[in-house]
């Protein structure tokens, strides 16, 4: 029997909602599948584009800026493979996805929704009602967007503010996923539940939408006055202050990063806010299990998942390493996870201007984070401990440069392997529509 096979990925859900001391969220389903599953508390991801984290899913490749990279298509794909061992794919993910350039291709037409649509008006039933009509064996990706800021909500939580927000979207998705576990044979079907990156959620952002007050209306008459272009620059500088202000109140510089930080500045670091993500598997051949603390990557997913189910697969073709020999409690050395902020897809390249988002490019280690400018190994280098300081606070580059040059020797290792991947298929062309969508999407998210 061939098992089903489920994968909801969570947009922008950091691995410390979900697990751990500082936990604030009530997700009773996912509660359980941990206790009865395997979670993995020390996954990270690739880089923080989401059309690039998921062709490293389901490519098992680190984005190396690459020829195989630039010239990948669905042929290169583990979704292939599952379509020629005769399963049906499907999906249900936010249009924007695909006009960030993902690749990947299904067994029907009913792949995406649209800005409008989430777990609150209507995605929720649309996900549910598609799985009574799926064909086994199945392989089902649902992408839920709720989690990306602004973290929409219903009119009468409007109030709230992101980190509420953000809690009650996370709150309402595990109901939502009582609900799937309750539709489909949990026997046949394993279950993997991860994020493709993590986000900055400050405390201080304010409500979706203010409830009228004097302030308001005042606003309101501004709008009057002034043109749209000088109000979102007011509005830009007022929100710059307010978080420094609350920046003052601490002295952690993990805390700052979370009130200052925000998405349009992720090309320049590669901290763990956005690279640790949680990954969970659950349901068919897992056994319940501890959370397992060795280093993972999402580039690991799918070798794992073809182990686990007896598939073969080509090993060369990717750099992700099964960790199934970890669910039997077997050892295994985690291997180094290329890191980088870069927009290689063409969809991204053609949007982001690179002389101005400095992308960086980094390794991390269970012992080391380290990541710099792309392009110059001398400029914005950053070394943390990271038995020693999990939060990333102190920058002790200057003082190991032994450490970096073995950091270093990691990515000139990635550079010599992937100028031995070759592909003989030339990039897709896009025309120039296809660039203002995806531009229009990439400014829309705050990528710029």
């Amino acid at each position: 029997m061939q098992p089903n096979i489920l994968l909801i990925v969570l947009d922008s859900l950091r691995a410390d909602k979900l697990f751990g001391k500082n936990k604030t969220t009530k997700t009773p389903t996912i509660d359980s599948m941990i206790k009865n599953g395997i979670y993995f508390s020390n996954a990270h991801t690739t880089n923080q584009y989401t059309s690039q984290v998921m062709q490293s899913i389901f490519s098992g490749r680190f984005l190396l800026n690459d020829e195989f990279t630039k010239n990948y298509s669905f042929e290169h794909s583990f979704l292939f493979q599952l379509e020629k061992l005769g399963y049906h794919n499907y999906t249900l993910n936010k249009k924007d996805v695909f006009l960030q350039g993902l690749r990947e291709k299904f067994s029907d037409d009913d792949i995406s929704f649209n800005d409008e649509e989430n777990i609150y008006t209507g995605l929720e039933e649309r996900i549910l009602k598609k799985i009574s009509k799926i064909k086994k064996p199945w392989f089902y990706y649902i992408h839920l967007q709720d989690l990306h800021t602004p973290c929409v909500v219903p009119e009468n939580l409007s109030h709230l503010n992101l980190k509420d927000r953000y809690d009650q979207n996370i709150n309402q998705i595990d109901l939502l996923i009582k609900k799937i576990l309750q539709e489909i044979n949990i026997d046949e079907t394993l279950v993997i539940i991860t994020s493709d990156h993590g986000e900055y959620i400050s405390p201080i952002e304010e409500a979706q939408k203010e409830t009228p007050s004097t302030r308001t209306f005042v606003k309101n008459k501004f709008k009057n006055i002034l043109p749209l272009q000088t109000r979102e620059k007011i509005h830009k500088k007022k929100k710059i202050l307010q978080s420094k202000f609350e920046s003052i109140k601490t002295d952690s510089t993990h805390e700052k990063r979370t009130v200052l930080y925000n998405r349009r500045m992720l090309s320049k670091t590669l901290f763990d806010d956005i690279t640790h993500v949680p990954l969970l598997f659950y349901g068919f051949k897992i056994n319940p299990h501890l959370p397992i603390n060795q280093q993972v990557c999402n580039v690991d997913i799918f070798p794992t998942i073809f182990e686990l189910l007896e598939f073969s697969s080509n090993k060369n073709n990717f750099h992700g390493n099964s960790f199934a020999s970890l669910l039997k409690n077997q050892k295994s050395d985690p291997a180094p996870i290329y890191l980088t902020s870069l927009p290689i897809l063409e969809q991204l390249k053609a949007n982001i201007k690179l002389e101005s988002s400095d992308p960086v490019v980094g390794i991390r280690t269970p012992n080391f984070k380290y990541f710099r400018n792309f392009k110059n190994e001398n400029q914005n280098v950053n070394l943390f401990d990271l038995q020693n300081d999990p939060f990333e606070q102190n920058n002790i580059a200057k003082s190991n440069p032994k450490v970096i040059e073995k950091m270093e020797s990691y990515l000139r290792n990635f550079k010599i392997s992937s100028k031995e991947d070759k592909i003989d298929k030339k990039p897709e062309k896009i025309d120039d529509s296809e660039i203002k969508k995806a531009k229009d999407v990439l400014k829309k998210l705050g990528y710029i």
